[in-house]
């Protein structure tokens, strides 16, 4: 092979390797610019859990949703959501404190500490750690406004589960479950 030529393969290899994100980037918390953008009902489409008794337990959500609304304080923001699961919707509500990057609640006896993470337009991306005494878990959630997701965001979606180590068969939203009546729900 000639200089040239390997020179234009090298070049051609570093560029397609600065276009694919790496696992730092993809992984990063992410703060959007408008806090406002989070508020409002998400629908659950893909998630996974470790370990493996929470990855199940993910598995369980037939459908999901979660509702994110502003308080009178700034640092605090209200989560309510309502699961199907086990053949009836489960409903709940917490208080979750806001700092810097992290978000910090407590739901059926465990605190949790998440982060948003960069994702596709219209999604929020959810993963947490949590602790219930000295057991430890934690989850990665997949939610847009829709309930449907495009299948090149399914693809990054694969390569967040991958850098954070979680099981690469996660569960996936049906899209025909119905999803749990919100008796709160704004009528704007």
């Amino acid at each position: 092979m000639t200089w040239p030529v390997v020179y234009f393969l090298c070049a051609l290899a570093a560029l397609c390797g600065a276009s694919a994100p790496d696992c730092e980037d993809l992984v990063q918390p992410f703060v959007p610019e408008d806090p406002q953008t989070v508020f409002g009902k998400w629908v659950y489409v893909m998630g996974a859990g470790d370990p493996l008794p929470y990855h199940q337990a993910v598995a369980s959500l037939k459908s999901s949703w979660i509702d994110v609304s502003p308080t009178s304080e700034n640092n605090i923001v209200t989560l309510r959501w309502g699961d199907y699961c086990f053949n009836r919707c489960i409903f709940g509500e917490a208080n979750a404190t806001v700092t810097e990057l992290a978000i910090t609640f407590r739901k059926n006896l465990c605190d949790h500490k998440g982060y948003i993470l960069k994702t596709c337009p219209d999604c929020l991306l959810w993963t947490d750690t949590f602790q219930n005494l000295d057991v430890k878990g934690r989850f990665i959630m997949q939610f847009t406004r829709s309930g449907s997701i495009d299948p090149k965001d399914i693809e990054v979606f694969k390569k967040q589960v991958g850098c954070l180590n979680f099981l690469e068969n996660f569960h996936k939203y049906d899209g025909i479950t119905e999803l749990c009546p919100d008796d709160k729900q704004s009528t704007d």
